[in-house]
């Protein structure tokens, strides 16, 4: 079978395998016997071990499964009641790890990855095996092998003593023991689609995809530690894009009962994703699609994009810029020869807007300010020995100017006065000249108007219509030897 010819079995065809055009010679039924899982027997190599690690820098080639075996034996030597693997004593995990890189002579990289992702796997191991013993032996919900069926922990496990396991029986059934079981159950509940790859994982069942002709030979993940590598292994960053979705598809795959590789036609789910991302690859070889930074035909299937810190069908914790590689940045340059012209644009446009709304500010401000001092010397009455003249472009508002009107407050020619009503009787009054120099008009006597019944003539004089006679009772300092304007 070529790398195109990945089967994907629906519901709707009957339960049969469909044709990949190789089935020339008969399947026959293969049945397998499973065997339960014992304790793990330990690394029993007598040649030296030289781990390798691939491009992710995770443990891969001809040595990787002797190093989970190891991990394992890492994880059975931690005792059941230490309830996380971040309790362990740092000198045990550091004992760990030395012996581990002396027995695969591995050698530490600048920022110690190599070592993180040791412990997470132990950690990981030692958390699995602990929930084995729950299922198998507490909580019933695992069937126990045969071999193991009338045996209890201790029998099976030499470093579980008796004592342990009834400590570790106890511990389960604490409060808050029950509440981090429940948490975790949630936690695994969100993982939905799990692969099929069992304990080898994508790295070592990759290597039977390509043995078996699934995968073609450059789908190989490279090894960072050789020296050279073969010109016809396709890039990483490429290899993720063109191989990726592939590999998701055919770690759903099951086997079934005629020896054909296939996803389980009840994973209904995983049915769906698996076709739209065959149709996704199909478009993108054909040059009619194509794809962001970050994405592929799995994630568009999946219609989200990978956690940034585990990308799916990768093996191992590997993060989104080790998959898909750095982010592309792109520089102001980048975004066109106008782009100078328009930031100068923008520029005088925002200083244009804050200088008017300054202005307006500032001009509202400074009314304000003025009318309350205004109304505040009003009150106090000191308003007749100030001069102040008032901004040619200032806006007082009505009432405002009423209450300098009727007060007689110093005004600007500016200052419109509403015109006075007809008086009825004698009413105290303001005289207001205006200052030849400032312009202002300035208060220089007191008096009192007379308005005029019609009747009598004043001074021989007929009143004219609107007119008023006005009575000087006090002329201010300063002001006794000023001439009246002529109003005739």
């Amino acid at each position: 079978m070529n790398e195109n010819q990945i089967v994907v079995r629906h519901e709707s065809e009957g339960g049969k395998t469909p044709t990949t055009g190789d089935e020339s010679q008969d399947v026959s039924t293969i049945t397998k016997t499973i065997k339960g899982r014992g304790p793990s027997k330990g690394v029993k190599v007598a040649k030296p071990m030289f781990l390798e690690y691939n491009v992710y820098n995770v443990p891969d080639g001809q040595w990787s499964h002797e190093y989970g075996k190891q991990v394992g034996s890492c994880a059975t030597r931690i005792n059941i009641n230490v309830p996380l693997y971040p309790k362990v004593d740092e000198q045990i995990k550091k004992g760990f790890w030395e012996e581990t890189k002396l027995m695969f002579h591995i050698t530490d990289d600048s920022n110690h990855s190599r070592e993180k992702y040791f412990h997470s796997c132990v950690a990981k191991r030692f958390s699995c095996f602990k929930s084995k013993l729950v299922r198998r032996w507490i909580t019933m919900k695992e069937k126990k092998p045969k071999n193991q069926t009338n045996k209890m922990p201790w029998d099976v496990y030499n470093h579980i003593t008796e004592d342990d396991w009834k400590t570790f029986v106890k511990h389960y059934f604490l409060p808050e023991s029950l509440l981090r079981s429940e948490k975790a159950r949630k936690s695994a509940s969100c993982n939905k689609n799990p692969h099929r790859t069992g304990q080898k994982g994508y790295n070592r069942k990759r290597l039977d995809w390509i043995k078996d002709g699934r995968l073609p030979p450059d789908a190989a993940l490279p090894i960072s530690s050789s020296s050279s590598v073969n010109s016809s292994v396709t890039s990483n960053v490429n290899r993720v894009r063109k191989y990726r979705s592939k590999e998701w598809i055919l770690a759903h795959q099951v086997q079934n009962k005629e020896g054909k590789w296939e996803i389980d036609p009840n994973d209904t789910e995983v049915v769906e994703i698996a076709t739209k991302a065959l149709e996704y690859i199909a478009e993108e070889e054909k040059g009619n699609l194509s794809f962001e930074q970050g994405e592929d035909a799995l994630t568009k299937a999946i219609g989200k994009k990978d956690h940034r810190g585990r990308v799916k069908g990768t093996g191992g914790m590997v993060g989104i810029k080790k998959a898909f590689g750095p982010c592309i940045r792109h520089s102001r340059s980048d975004h066109g020869e106008a782009s100078s012209e328009n930031y100068e644009s923008i520029r005088a446009s925002v200083k244009k807007e804050f200088e008017g709304e300054l202005e307006k500010r500032v001009e509202k401000r400074v009314a304000e300010a003025l009318q309350k001092q205004l109304s505040t010397l009003l009150k106090t009455g000191q308003l007749n020995s100030i001069s102040t003249p008032i901004p040619d472009d200032l806006h007082l508002n009505d009432s405002a100017r009423v209450d300098l009107d009727v007060s007689a407050t110093r005004t600007t020619r500016h200052i419109l006065v509403p015109q006075p009503c007809e008086l009825k009787e004698r009413t105290p009054c303001r005289l207001a000249l205006e200052d030849k120099v400032s312009g202002n008009n300035i208060v220089v006597a007191d008096g009192m108007v007379q308005p005029s019944d019609g009747a009598l003539p004043q001074h021989f004089t007929s009143m004219k219509p609107g007119h008023y006679k006005v009575q000087v009772d006090f002329v201010y300092d300063g002001h006794v030897d000023d001439i009246l304007p002529d109003c005739t």
